[in-house]
């Protein structure tokens, strides 16, 4: 009786651990494309490219506006491959544990590089500094992707228990939407206290470095958490022993109508965000 209660205990805490340290993992999911979608555009155009030549700061800004837009296309068309890669994925550490780590890993430091100016490469040689910025943003989207899709498909494979993922998955969805919103919040306080010239209220680039350096960091520790506090749990029910490949994934989305027509709604919304952004 008493190692019946004994396991139960440990089960259950076990849960906890589990649904804490996912829900802490979605929180610093969050707050990182928070950053990436809503602010990272604001650096760009407001402190990145502010040198006395007013028409150079704004073809600047318009390459790079116009080069994010179009890269986020991109990213919506390999999205489903970096799924199928994913899926077939086996490793000691599950499915998707090593491609939280990496991806939330590499993209966090990928984000930290592009809040700087690349040693002033931005005003002495803008063609070098764009080459470099396409390959990081492509670099950082990539891996954001891998960490996105594997995260959000972990539920499944942490509990056989319908309520413990449920659980899960509200408490995850609460942490997201806590880190969302407490950018907005936070963002200007820690850019203006680590800058050393306030500009009006909005800040230096130290300050938004600064700031940078806490959301990657805060990226790092928590798909660590994610790594080292959740436990995929093996079942027959899911292994996957047909593989899928790439043209079976064109397949699929060239056959598929509704799909489809998702695709182009979020492409035409992208679009839209991009160039309102951009104004």
């Amino acid at each position: 009786m008493n190692q019946t209660t004994h396991a139960s205990k440990d089960l259950k805490k076990s849960a906890a651990t589990s649904r804490i340290s996912y829900a802490f993992g979605a929180f610093g999911h969050d707050i990182f494309y928070a950053t990436l979608s809503a602010y990272f555009i604001t650096f760009i155009t407001s402190h990145l490219f502010n040198t006395g030549d007013a028409a150079q700061n704004n073809r600047m800004v318009l390459y790079i506006t116009q080069l994010i837009a179009g890269l986020r296309i991109v990213e919506l068309i390999i999205a489903p491959f970096i799924g199928n890669m994913i899926d077939n994925t086996k490793t000691r550490r599950g499915k998707f544990k090593p491609w939280v780590v990496a991806g939330g890993t590499i993209s966090s430091l990928a984000l930290l590089i592009l809040f700087t100016d690349m040693g002033g490469l931005n005003k002495t040689n803008p063609v070098l500094y764009l080459i470099i910025f396409v390959f990081i943003y492509i670099t950082m989207n990539i891996f954001y992707s891998f960490k996105d899709i594997g995260f959000w498909s972990m539920v499944p494979v942490l509990s056989f228990s319908s309520e413990e993922r449920e659980k899960t998955a509200t408490f995850a969805r609460i942490n997201s939407t806590i880190g969302t919103n407490i950018i907005g919040v936070v963002i200007m306080p820690i850019v203006l206290f680590f800058s050393l010239h306030r500009n009006g209220g909005t800040g230096d680039n130290r300050g938004w470095f600064w700031f940078a350096f806490i959301v990657a960091l805060i990226g790092v520790l928590t798909v660590l958490a994610v790594a080292f506090g959740t436990h995929e749990i093996e079942s027959d029910l899911r292994k996957n022993t047909e593989k899928t490949g790439f043209k079976d994934v064109l397949k699929v989305l060239t056959k598929n109508d509704q799909l489809m027509a998702i695709a182009l709604s979020y492409v035409l919304y992208t679009t839209g965000i991009s160039i309102l952004n951009a104004s």
